[in-house]
């Protein structure tokens, strides 16, 4: 080893390429500017440690931001912001960016080693900034950190590790929530290159696998080490890296915990857990999405409804063709002050179930819910119930409130945690939740309301995805689990409203050209057959050319989405006021 050291700096000397000197001193500052004051500036360190600078900034501001391309980390102790440029390798001018929109939490150990910390979010981008995941905050011996609440003792509002919050400028205490690891003598375990647990003699309720026995990392779980397990709550730690099929199986959980650092586990570890319902996942590495797909905004969309929480709501659904195709603004023109508008629609070839259920939890008495299903999307149309390859890019809006996924049921998603393990394996680029999407020209994909914000006036010459009136689309099963949906909204005092999505008749098959009247009489049947919900919409009305379209047979053009959005208003006011709804402005 002596001589392998040796031969290892001779190179290093050879090369004279190592990079900075160590004992070489670096100075970075800030550019100064109006409302802030330093109380130091122009710092000296060592290439490639942390630099820390303290601003006293004026009522009313935060610091949003800095163009530091490092990590960066803030806190507020009392009068001052510091701001920590971590691992600085360059001589370096850093500006930073203030915002009068923020919001401020502080975070409070609550039993755990950590000192009570207070850090300010900027909310210009995300109105609901993301928690800390607390690994860098908070630390506690024999304990799994599980999340945040807003009461010390757990009784108030749960938001797991890097899941989002409503907070602003007067600030929000969030208290860390700990859970008591079981005994060592709980387990048997084989050992390798970390512990395996394969075997649990214990009877307590909930369960929280320590991270470690012994000293040594426990990272998997083997198949029936926890066989006929009696307790209600499992916990896993963030240590935990394979779970094997049956590993819970016939175990009476009814909820499970588990973090985004989690490499395998399936719906198969948990085989007959018959009152598993809850997903509760924790962040625990960086997020991607932001850096990957526009349907990262899924968490931002949302929001928008969590926001208007108390308002009435006309609540728009779908998959791009909705997203793309409403003209928010001349929607909530023609709805006027009555109802709000927010647009839910995403990519039509992710799980629609998953969304009806989130939806679901933030419809309100009163709210109108209007569902434009794609006819040629197995997942809007509900003939697909398990989620599959496609949905990355809806992991890509989960992972940025990853809450969500804790009000779908489980049970009803079949490969939702194969699907989910997918998503991370294909995770190869870190960002950031103060960032949001932006493509190639720089375009953002959510305007105030839900939407597309940018103008599409040149259409494509290829146009992209399948479309097709198939009568085999409007599946008796595949209905059943539709109207299953639309009566519990219509349960909550929700009104259901179902039309049309835009079909492309220059892309539909030649055979299926003249199935349109077909198709229109047998969704018609399908919801007629339903409780609740009306079928506001003709097909006929929202056929369209090849010319109409921007780059995929769902993606209007602007002039046509304002000629489509003109519909969607003209059967939506009509169907309101044969209810008795005041719609217009």
């Amino acid at each position: 080893m002596k001589r392998i050291c040796l031969l290892l700096a001779a190179l290093l000397l050879l090369c004279g390429c190592a990079g900075p000197d160590a004992n070489t001193q670096i100075q970075v500052s800030i550019l100064e500017g109006e409302g802030f004051t330093l109380e130091q500036n122009g710092l000296w360190a060592a290439p490639g440690s942390d630099v820390v600078f303290r601003l006293k900034l004026e009522p009313g501001l935060a610091l949003a931001g800095t163009d530091y391309s490092g990590t960066v980390q803030t806190r507020v102790t009392g009068d001052w912001t510091e701001l920590k440029l971590c691992r600085v390798r360059y001589p370096s001018r850093i500006r930073i960016r203030l915002t009068e929109d923020f919001a401020r939490i502080t975070y409070d150990p609550n039993g755990g080693q950590g000192e009570l910390t207070t850090i300010v979010y900027d909310r210009s981008l995300h109105r609901r900034p993301n928690t800390e995941n607390g690994q860098n905050l908070f630390s506690r011996e024999g304990y799994t950190l599980t999340g945040w609440n807003t009461c010390a003792d757990g009784s108030g509002e749960r938001i797991g590790l890097g899941s989002r919050v409503t907070a602003g400028p007067e600030g929000k205490n969030l208290y860390a929530q700990w859970e008591k690891w079981n005994p060592e003598t709980d387990f048997t375990f084989t050992e390798g290159y970390y512990l395996t647990i394969t075997g649990y003699h214990g009877n307590s309720d909930p369960i929280v696998i320590p991270e470690t026995i012994g000293g040594r990392t426990v990272g998997a779980i083997a198949h029936n080490a926890f066989r006929d397990c009696g307790a209600s709550h499992l916990i896993l730690p963030p240590s935990i890296l394979q779970v094997a099929e049956g590993a819970f199986q016939n175990c009476a959980f009814e909820s499970v915990t588990i973090f985004d650092s989690i490499e395998g586990i399936s719906n198969s570890s948990f085989r007959n857990c018959e009152k598993l319902r809850t997903v509760r996942i924790n962040a625990f590495e960086a997020p991607y999405g932001y850096r990957y797909r526009k349907e990262s905004v899924y968490a931002d969309k949302v929001d928008l409804l969590i926001q208007a929480a108390g308002a009435k709501k006309l609540v728009f659904y779908g998959g791009c063709a909705a997203w793309y195709n409403l003209d928010a603004r001349q929607a909530q023109e023609a709805l006027g002050d009555g109802y709000r508008i927010v647009n839910l629609a995403l990519n039509g070839t992710v799980h629609s179930g998953v969304q009806l259920q989130i939806l679901e939890a933030f419809l309100e008495p009163g709210d109108i819910f209007f569902h434009t299903p794609e006819l040629s999307s197995d997942t809007q149309m509900m003939r697909q119930i398990a989620m599959g390859r496609n949905d990355d890019k809806l992991w890509c809006g989960l992972e940025n409130n990853y809450d969500l996924v804790s009000l779908v049921d489980l049970r009803t998603v079949p490969g939702m945690l194969e699907s989910f393990c997918a998503y991370l394996a294909g995770k190869d680029k870190a960002a950031d939740y103060a960032m949001t999407y932006l493509d190639s020209q720089g375009r953002a994909y959510l305007d105030s309301w839900g939407g597309i914000p940018f103008e599409r006036t040149q259409s494509s010459d290829a146009l992209s995805d399948a479309v097709y009136l198939d009568p085999d689309a409007v599946d008796e099963g595949a209905m059943e689990r539709l109207g299953d949906y639309y009566r519990r909204f219509d349960a909550k005092g929700v009104r259901v409203y179902v039309g049309y999505a835009c079909v492309n008749l220059d892309a539909v098959p030649e055979e299926q050209q003249g199935n349109v009247q077909l198709m229109d009489t047998l969704f018609r049947q399908a919801v007629e057959a339903m409780d609740g919900p009306v079928l506001i919409s003709r097909l006929e009305d929202y056929l369209y050319r090849n010319s109409d379209f921007y780059d995929t047979n769902y993606h209007l053009l602007s002039d046509p989405a304002e000629r489509n959005t003109a519909l969607w208003l003209r059967d939506l006011l009509a169907q309101m006021a044969r209810d008795g709804l005041e719609g217009t402005a």
